[in-house]
């Protein structure tokens, strides 16, 4: 009989999806909302005041709050809700945002970037969507955990930290190098993919879960000449070299993508593939298919403003090269060596990530974020993916930690395209959304 009762009582737990009631409704606005408003631009991207707003939410709900501080002004805070177990059926499962924005042109938006506007049902406001949007999601579902006394197999922590859009060298990388046994988790919820009717496919509803990215290589590129006077060039000018290399570098066919994993296992676009079929044409789908190489910069000139007179000695460009897991860092200098085809031009390695380590999809906690998607759209395709984008999970997968992506979420196409743009917004209704299937997904894993 006692069995029965149990059986009753985690069926009861499980598989319901959590109904977010109007104060909850109201609870997310205010929130983000509130962290909107708070300027974290990075640089010089100081936390200080979002981490005293996001610790005296958790205080105020009787949530203990450990604080760290990297270096002035990059404040990480670290929140722990422990197994109501013992011993833990498994390591801890790691809530994961970022805190920091890239900066705002104010005088290209329509709103003041930290001034939040509530307009059509979406949150306008720098950040909204990179990242705090996500990071409101996450926290709600993490009070809701406490609120309703949800049985806990394993330690879950809400961590918010700086520093991500520069490269995470002071948020997530520091805590990994500094207290990685405060955190040790088997599992990180980070951004990376989300939902979309249109962006992965045509006319299909697409739930992509990021179980891996591609590898950043930035470069600059620098050719010398000889200076001179523009009223008799010459073969020894520095940009006409450079500009040359660069026509032959971008025109180049692109390489092919990389093979599949020598486990026999297929690659994270062949399972996409497998469940998604033709992907549809846009530059996200386009940039996950193959390596790619973007001219961010270019420099020459002399004095300021150049001399238009004047033919330089140095000419200078930069490339954000994102490469697909399976091609090493001198593999893929190789191929830019080859494409240019002018051995006269130096290439320098400004900053290179960790290689891609691909994260299983195999594991209970991304079933139940799947099954906590299906119960709200039986009709979605939920599928792990491959994002061209950097994040902070790349800096956990290497400790074999499972690292999923996901805002849970539908979002239009005007709401992705808007991340670190002259008008980031998000859907209200998203971040509802998102809370609601973080909540299930970790009630339903941790139950178990």
């Amino acid at each position: 009989m006692k069995t029965i009762l149990l059986a009753v009582l985690f069926l009861s737990i499980v598989l319901t999806p959590w109904p977010v009631r109007a104060q909850e409704q109201e609870e997310i606005t205010r929130l983000l909302s509130q962290y909107v408003a708070i300027d974290t631009s990075n640089p010089p991207g100081d936390t200080t005041k979002a981490a005293a707003f996001l610790t005296g939410i958790l205080e105020k709900e009787g949530i203990p709050v450990t604080r760290y501080e990297s270096a002035p002004g990059k404040v990480i805070i670290y929140a722990r809700l422990p197994a109501t177990v013992s011993p833990p059926a498994g390591k801890a499962i790691l809530l994961l945002h970022h805190m920091d924005v890239v900066p705002a042109d104010r005088t290209q938006w329509k709103t003041d970037p930290f001034v939040p506007a509530i307009q059509d049902g979406d949150l306008w406001g720098r950040g909204s969507m990179d990242m705090k949007g996500q990071g409101v999601a996450q926290l709600v579902a993490f009070l809701m955990l406490k609120r309703q006394h949800v049985p806990r197999t394993r330690d879950v922590i809400l961590m918010a930290e700086p520093d991500e859009e520069v490269g995470g060298a002071l948020g997530a990388r520091w805590m990994i190098a500094n207290h990685y046994a405060e955190l040790d988790p088997e599992y990180v919820l980070d951004e990376g993919g989300f939902g979309s009717t249109d962006l992965f496919a045509p006319n299909t509803m697409v739930y992509g879960i990021s179980v891996a990215e591609k590898k950043i290589v930035w470069l600059k590129l620098r050719a010398e000449g000889v200076a001179g006077h523009g009223s008799q060039p010459t073969d020894t000018n520095p940009n006409d070299r450079l500009v040359k290399a660069l026509a032959r570098l971008l025109s180049a066919t692109p390489a092919p993508a990389a093979p599949p994993a020598r486990s026999g296992e297929p690659s994270v676009l062949e399972m996409m593939q497998a469940k998604v079929g033709a992907f549809a044409k846009n530059k996200f789908t386009n940039a996950i298919q193959q390596s790619t190489i973007s001219l961010t910069w270019f420099r020459s000139g002399v004095g300021d403003p150049p001399k238009i007179n004047v033919i330089p000695s140095v000419a200078e460009a930069g490339l954000d090269c994102r490469v697909l897991p399976g091609t090493t860092k001198d593999q893929w200098l190789a191929e830019v060596a080859r494409r240019l085809g002018d051995p006269r031009i130096r290439i320098e390695l400004i900053n290179e990530s960790d290689d891609p380590v691909v994260t299983s999809h195999d594991a209970p906690l991304y079933r139940q974020i799947e099954a906590a998607i299906k119960r709200r759209h039986p009709e979605a395709v939920v599928t792990p993916i491959l994002i061209p984008y950097g994040t902070d999970s790349n800096a956990f997968r290497p400790r074999g930690v499972k690292a999923y992506g996901v805002f849970p979420a539908l979002l239009p196409a005007d709401v992705v395209a808007s991340m670190h743009g002259d008008g980031e917004h998000v859907s209200l209704a998203s971040v509802r959304e998102a809370a609601q299937v973080f909540f299930e997904a970790l009630r339903d894993t941790l139950v178990r």
